[in-house]
């Protein structure tokens, strides 16, 4: 969550996180990978890490696998590996560092799938795995498998700009990502499951929102391709369908104060999605609400905000400014760059912030934007290609309505008056 803004308001902040993963962190994993899993290629890391490259599971208290069995903790940092070189365009970059990284992770999740014997239904499932910080123990779970299939979907949208020739490799990615379960089956009561043996309760307001991921930061839900997410003999939802159903398990969620929590992280999580989803109501109330229950007089937000004794946790202070961002601009991801990049502004602008102004924002495809309004319409808006490795179709969307559609070409400037 701390780096959730880093591209989008275009700070490029983020180097020195790439180079303690690529010179602590891959290294170590590389060392976990052999002596847990037996696996001999790439790396892993778990739910704590440490400047020291602790990457293994943690020992002492919580040590149950509710706390500790977190492999995918890297698969979820590749995001935001990818994320930069989807911003920036920075190829030199992208070879020397960004590549790496991701090719040494998602090598790893390759030798891990295993076919899925339970429900034998031609997919390959993680196993075990459990929702972070939930109890079931099992196979499959959602929020594993939409994170390593939009990795897989990364190496390949990466691959021609790394110069690699392992096409091996590739092919490998490939064939495992089309076989993959994709982490998305509606269950009984309507709900997005958050395991793939349903074990979803309707009174869950657990503080992660593990199985939603691909509403918000990622995207397997929110940019859900019925045409790609199917594989084996899975069910083939439409997008509606998904997102209805994502609703429904996000709304049995709660408002970030259940089960031994309310930290102001969930909060603005929750905020961040509310934008994803166009309601700009439950939106501004939830990041409001981040604030009147954790945010202390110096801003600081605090975990427990009920515990005399509690601690300034800066998740909420950063995912703030990220959750603001996307119900301003919002351009999330897509399974292949032949996709059309969907560009979306003020897609859940709060009727509070009734005049304002946005400049150098950055999206992906290396697109920069400015746009301002007033009395809570768009009045003008302009866009410039900044950087540029593969042309792509790209659309800009205001208030429903499709304002532009161009293809990305080096030095592309535009502006939006019309409205």
């Amino acid at each position: 969550m701390n780096y959730w803004i880093a591209e989008t308001t275009n700070l490029d902040v983020t180097q020195s996180l790439f180079d303690f993963l690529q010179k602590t962190l891959a290294p170590r994993g590389e060392e976990t990978a052999k002596v847990l899993y037996n696996i001999t290629r790439g790396w892993v890391t778990h739910n704590e890490m440490n400047i020291f490259g602790h990457t293994g599971m943690k020992r002492g208290g919580g040590t149950s696998a509710q706390w500790a069995n977190y492999p995918e903790s890297a698969v979820w940092m590749m995001i935001h590996v990818w994320d930069h070189f989807d911003h920036t365009n920075d190829v030199t970059w992208w070879k020397s560092q960004g590549w790496p990284l991701i090719k040494g992770v998602a090598s790893f999740h390759l030798d891990k799938l295993i076919p899925d014997l339970y429900f034998n239904d031609s997919t390959l499932v993680v196993s075990p795995c459990n929702s972070p910080e939930q109890t079931p123990i099992t196979f499959g779970c959602a929020h594993a498998q939409q994170l390593i299939w939009q990795l897989l979907n990364a190496v390949e949208k990466g691959f021609a700009a790394s110069g690699d020739t392992d096409v091996v490799f590739l092919d490998e990615v490939r064939a495992k990502r089309e076989k993959m379960d994709k982490g998305l089956h509606i269950g009984s009561w309507g709900q997005l499951q958050e395991w793939k043996v349903e074990k979803d309760s309707l009174t869950d307001t657990h503080r992660h929102l593990s199985h939603l991921i691909g509403l918000y930061p990622g995207y397997a839900i929110t940019s859900y391709d019925e045409s790609l997410q199917g594989g084996g003999k899975q069910t083939l939802y439409t997008k509606d369908e998904v997102v209805s159903a994502a609703l429904i398990s996000f709304l049995h969620r709660g408002n970030g104060t259940g089960q031994d929590a309310d930290s102001g992280w969930e909060k603005v999580w929750r905020a961040a999605a509310w934008a994803q989803l166009g309601d700009r109501d439950r939106f501004y109330h939830e990041l409001s609400f981040a604030v009147s229950e954790n945010f202390g007089e110096n801003l600081f937000s605090l975990y427990d905000p009920s515990d005399s004794d509690a601690i300034f946790q800066i998740d909420a202070n950063l995912g703030y400014s990220a959750a603001v961002m996307n119900a301003m601009i919002q351009a999330p991801d897509v399974p292949t760059l032949a996709t059309p990049l969907i560009i979306t502004l003020l897609p859940a602008l709060p009727k509070q912030w009734n005049t304002g102004s946005i400049r150098g924002a950055c999206v992906r495809g290396g697109i920069s934007i400015d746009l301002y309004w007033s009395e809570g319409k768009l009045k003008q808006a302009s866009f410039s290609v900044d950087a540029l490795i593969i042309s792509r179709p790209v659309k800009v969307v205001y208030a429903g309505k499709v304002l532009r559609s161009f293809t990305t070409s080096p030095g592309l400037r535009g502006a939006i008056t019309d409205l």
